[in-house]
């Protein structure tokens, strides 16, 4: 959040939609080679379970809604 507000004070509301869909794009990733790969990783193939669909799914909502928050906090910031 804090780059996202540095960029966006050096290069206006760009540099912040910038930073932020970067930020996005890669909390997204991280989540999804973090959780899914870990488990086929440890497993050797990826568990189709009801209790494993219902752990991906909810991590990727809170995924999702990282960046929701991310600029609900700091969108006020910059004029």
């Amino acid at each position: 959040m804090i780059i996202g507000l540095v960029f966006g004070l050096l290069f206006g509301r760009t540099g912040y939609y910038v930073v932020l869909s970067w930020c996005c794009l890669s909390i997204f990733i991280r989540t999804l080679r973090l959780k899914l790969l870990s488990e086929a990783a440890a497993k050797g193939v990826l568990v189709r379970g009801a209790k494993n669909q219902l752990r991906m799914y909810l991590t990727m909502a809170i995924a999702a809604a990282q960046p929701l928050f991310m600029y609900w906090l700091t969108y006020h910031l910059l004029r």
